[in-house]
């Protein structure tokens, strides 16, 4: 497992925290003052998890005696002996992996945390000054604070890393194998007659081999949209629908569509990825095209300014057709799941994570008789939330 330190992302959390030189230098005078702690800390840890039955199973019967004691002090003293450099925050991401490694429930991290802060500030009681404990216990604060935001960060990052490495193999050892039988089905039927039974069986093989290859495609385009950390831009919305609906012209017969765009000026804007935007657009409007009624296929595409409460644009795209009862529209966003023949189940999956992703809201809203519009709603401008912690939830 690769495990490369986000150097930028870390400090990031050190600057949200106002973890600054100034709260170092409240702390440095009393550095040794907690380091003379570190064994009575050790055994204060273990014996606190020791009365724990999930946990004190695997003290209890640990191959190395004495080792997670001594683990534990070191620790402690590293929290206080260095400054937050690029060692100890590479060190406290390892550590943050190495939770994953031995499957350490994450609540029990937490916790441990928790029972630190609780020991520092006996320390704190005992040992400092009272003029200056308060200064102390706010740098010491914010300093686990930000050990718990970094060892959160790599035991996500480590999970997240695993399961989506799975998930890619398994798209790829399917790609290949999906790839050759395709074309072999293509060659048998062109050695049968147009007539044959078989040549409509070999149809209907080919179009569930497609949607095979479309769903291999769309867990990977899910899995790399996971990964990327969103490049926050200007994107022109008007640029960015021509540009999906020029792609799905290129991929399926469209002509007989009727497709309105009206961006208004007021509302041709948002704060966003651009690659990001791409996918929306791509699969929201492959989406419209495909449910459009065939006896009145209709997409409209248009947007609004919306200055409270979220100072966002508002796009809508509706599209004429069948109806879906307000209580499935949540089935829509479960992968896999596709009222579609051909439908691979990921398309507004897709959607909803670049939606996420770029701080942005999606919906669906069934409209009676007519069809369905689908809602998404962006930051018309940066803000603050828009330079802040980058990887979307799922």
């Amino acid at each position: 497992m690769i495990n490369i330190v986000p150097y930028e992302k870390l400090r990031l959390f050190q600057q949200k925290l106002d973890l600054d030189v100034g709260e170092l230098e409240n702390l440095a005078p009393y550095r040794q003052v907690f380091i003379g702690k570190k064994d009575d800390f050790a055994g204060f840890f273990f014996d606190f998890f020791l009365k724990i039955p999930d946990t004190s199973v695997f003290l209890e019967h640990t191959h190395r005696p004495g080792f997670l004691k001594k683990a534990w002090s070191n620790w402690f003293e590293n929290l206080f002996e260095h400054n937050l450099d690029d060692n100890f925050l590479a060190y406290l991401w390892r550590i943050g992996n190495r939770h994953v490694e031995v499957n350490l429930d994450h609540r029990f991290t937490n916790l441990g945390f928790a029972v630190t802060r609780q020991f520092c500030h006996r320390v704190i009681l005992e040992e400092i000054p009272g003029e200056n404990s308060g200064a102390v216990a706010n740098a010491v604060d914010k300093l686990l604070d930000f050990c718990i935001l970094v060892e959160t960060s790599a035991f996500i990052d480590a999970t997240t890393r695993c399961d989506l490495e799975i998930i890619r193999g398994i798209a790829d050892k399917v790609r290949n194998p999906v790839t050759v039988i395709g074309g072999n089905i293509r060659r048998l039927q062109k050695r049968t007659s147009a007539a044959s039974s078989a040549y409509e069986t070999y149809d209907s093989m080919m179009i569930e081999n497609l949607r095979l290859e479309r769903m291999v495609m769309d867990i990977k385009t899910y899995i790399e949209m996971f990964q990327e950390d969103p490049l926050f831009q200007e994107v022109f919305l008007e640029r960015s629908v021509e540009t999906s609906l020029n792609r799905l012209r290129e991929e399926k017969n469209i002509g007989h569509i009727r497709i309105d765009v009206a961006i208004d000026p007021d509302a041709s804007t948002v704060i966003a990825d651009r690659r990001d935007m791409e996918k929306l657009f791509y699969y929201l409007l492959q989406n419209a095209l495909e449910a459009a009624d065939p006896k009145n296929p209709v997409v409209k595409i248009c947007s609004l300014y919306e200055k409270a409460p979220s100072n966002s644009v508002r796009l809508e795209i509706f599209n004429t057709g069948s109806v879906t009862e307000a209580n499935d529209v949540e089935k829509l966003f479960s992968p896999f799941f596709s009222t579609k023949r051909e439908g691979t189940g990921f398309g507004l999956p897709i959607a909803q994570l670049a939606v996420r992703k770029n701080h942005g809201t999606l919906s669906i809203q069934p409209v009676p008789d007519e069809g369905m519009t689908v809602i998404v709603s962006l930051p018309a401008r940066r803000t603050d939330i828009s330079q802040g912690f980058s990887k979307a939830p799922t």
